[in-house]
C-alpha cells in the first residue's frame, strides 16, 4: 500500500544494562530546593538516592563483587534480596548530615531486610560541579577511620524518616 518502513530509533534497538541497586529518595529533592541548604557553589544532586550494590561495568558477578568489596557469595545473596524487594516501598531515617568541602551527603539507617555494600549507607545531597557524587564514600569511610578534619557533621537529634522505593538502575548499552 505505499507505506514505507520506518528505521526504529537506534535507543530502542539497545538493550538495558544494569547499573546499580538504589532505593530513590525524591522527597530529598524537594528539600533540595531551599536556598542556603547547600554550601554556595554546589549543585544538588539530580536524581536522589542510596546506592545499594554497584553491578554495572565488565566481568561478571567476580568482578562487580570485588568492585563492590564483597565475595562473589556476598554479592549473588545482596542481589538475591534486592530481586525479592524490588518495587517496594521503604523506609529509611536520615541521622546525620555530613558536609565536607566537596561534597554534602546525609546518612541513613536502613531497614533490616535491606543489604548495602557500602560500609556507610547515604545519600549524596549535593557537590561541587566536577565532582563525582560516589566521592561521597570516600569521604564517609574516612569519616568511620576518625577524619574529623575539614568535616561538619551535624547529627540529627530526631532522625527523619523517608520514603522510598527500591529498584534497579538500568541504562540503554552503548
Amino acid at each position: 500500500r505505499g507505506a514505507q518502513k520506518q528505521p526504529a530509533a537506534p535507543s530502542v534497538d539497545r538493550p538495558l544494562v544494569p547499573v546499580y541497586w538504589k532505593i530513590d529518595l525524591p522527597e530529598v529533592s524537594k528539600v533540595l530546593t531551599q536556598r542556603g541548604l547547600l554550601p554556595v557553589g554546589f549543585a544538588p544532586a539530580e536524581s536522589p538516592h542510596t546506592t545499594l550494590l554497584y553491578v554495572g561495568g565488565e566481568g561478571g558477578d567476580a568482578v562487580a563483587a570485588r568492585r563492590s568489596g564483597v565475595t562473589a557469595e556476598q554479592f549473588r545473596d545482596m542481589r538475591v534480596a534486592m530481586q525479592a524487594l524490588e518495587g517496594q516501598e521503604l523506609e529509611v531515617k536520615v541521622t546525620r548530615i555530613v558536609i565536607e568541602e566537596s561534597v554534602a551527603c546525609a546518612v541513613v539507617d536502613l531497614p533490616p531486610n535491606v543489604p548495602c555494600a557500602n560500609k556507610v549507607p547515604h545519600v549524596t545531597l549535593g557537590t561541587k560541579r566536577g565532582v563525582p557524587p560516589r566521592y561521597a564514600n570516600d569521604v564517609l569511610e574516612e569519616l568511620v577511620e576518625g577524619r574529623k578534619e575539614g568535616l561538619t557533621i551535624i547529627d540529627l537529634p530526631m532522625p527523619r524518616p523517608l520514603k522510598g522505593k527500591l529498584t534497579l538502575h538500568r541504562v540503554r548499552d552503548e
